[in-house]
C-alpha cells in the first residue's frame, strides 16, 4: 500500500506538476511490528539501541513487469541480538534513518524475532507496483 505522500509524489512528478520532492536517489526496507497507516504514521519499528535492528537498503529489484518489480537477491537483516517482536509488515522508506514511510505491505505471514534470528526476504517475496484499479 503507498502512503499518501508516495501517491502526490508520484502523480506530481509522473505528470510534471509538483516535482518537488523529488523521487529518492535510495530506498530502505524496514519492518514494523504494528500496522502503517496511509498518512505514513502508525508503524513501529524494532528499537535499533542494542538489538542490531537497522534498515537494510533496497537494491536488486528487477525491471518492472505490468508495473511491479520484484527483490531479484535476498534481503538480508543484521543478526539480531535480542528480541525484536512479532514482525507483521514490511515498510519502505527514502531514508536508512528517520524519513518518510513511502510504501508498506502485511507480510504473509508474522515472524516472530527472537535473540540470534536473522530475518530476510527471498527473491520474489517483496512486490512493490502500480496497477489499474478493478471495477
Amino acid at each position: 500500500m503507498f502512503t499518501t505522500r508516495f501517491l502526490n509524489m508520484i502523480a506530481g512528478n509522473a505528470f510534471q506538476t509538483q516535482t518537488t520532492p523529488a523521487f529518492p536517489a535510495a530506498l530502505y526496507i524496514g519492518l514494523s511490528t504494528t500496522a502503517p497507516d496511509v498518512d505514513g504514521t502508525g508503524y513501529t519499528e524494532p528499537s535499533a539501541t542494542g538489538t542490531a535492528y537497522a534498515r537494510v537498503r533496497l537494491d536488486g529489484l528487477s525491471v518492472p513487469n505490468d508495473g511491479f518489480v520484484e527483490n531479484e537477491n535476498i534481503i538480508a537483516f543484521e543478526e539480531s541480538l535480542s528480541s525484536w517482536g512479532t514482525v507483521t509488515h514490511y515498510l519502505v522508506f527514502d531514508a536508512e534513518t528517520d524519513g518518510n514511510l513511502l510504501v508498506f505491505e502485511p507480510l504473509e505471514e508474522a515472524r516472530s524475532v527472537e535473540a540470534r534470528t536473522v530475518l530476510m526476504f527471498k527473491p520474489g517475496e517483496v512486490k512493490l507496483g502500480v496497477a489499474n484499479e478493478q471495477a
